[in-house]
């Protein structure tokens, strides 16, 4: 009998934190988020070539990030990133999509920009978006100024 009333006690407190960690995935949109996610999962596992493989990882992250799935998100952008480095457009979905999660952000743009130097004007476009997104990233706080002004330099080497 003494022990019913605190184990009640837990098991209502482990629904609540179940209730709260869950709370994208219970409501309508989370059910369209997930099922936006499942079928961006679907499409790339028919995707033939990078840039088809690129898109489909991409909406997949955005649908991972929109649920608050940030780690799997931030996997789900590497990955784009590998199959498609020249790609612009991917760093700027990551960019609005992680926008809340400066942290999770900035280190995917230290991975981008660690993939190597490529070749082409795409590439270029692609190394100064990274760059882009950095320096308003670090625009943010006082703090890390110098390297925002750091960046900025290589930036307009760059040009």
């Amino acid at each position: 009998m003494t022990y019913e009333i605190p184990l009640l006690v837990s098991a209502i407190i482990f629904a609540a934190f179940l209730a709260f960690k869950f709370r994208p995935a219970l409501g309508t949109g989370g059910r369209a988020k997930a099922a936006a996610l499942d079928e961006a999962k679907k499409r790339l596992e028919v995707a033939n070539d990078d840039p088809a493989r690129a898109v489909a990882l991409a909406d997949a992250a955005d649908a991972s990030a929109s649920l608050g799935r940030v780690d799997g998100a931030v996997g789900l952008y590497l990955r784009a990133f590998r199959a498609d480095p020249e790609s612009a457009e991917l760093v700027a979905r990551a960019a609005a999509a992680l926008a809340r999660r400066p942290g999770s952000l900035e280190k995917l743009m230290w991975r981008h920009l660690a993939l190597g130097p490529g070749e082409g004007d795409a590439r270029r476009a692609a190394t100064r978006a990274a760059l882009e997104t950095l320096i308003q990233l670090y625009g943010r706080r006082p703090r890390t100024r110098v390297r925002q002004q750091a960046l900025e330099h290589v930036l307009s080497l760059m040009k």
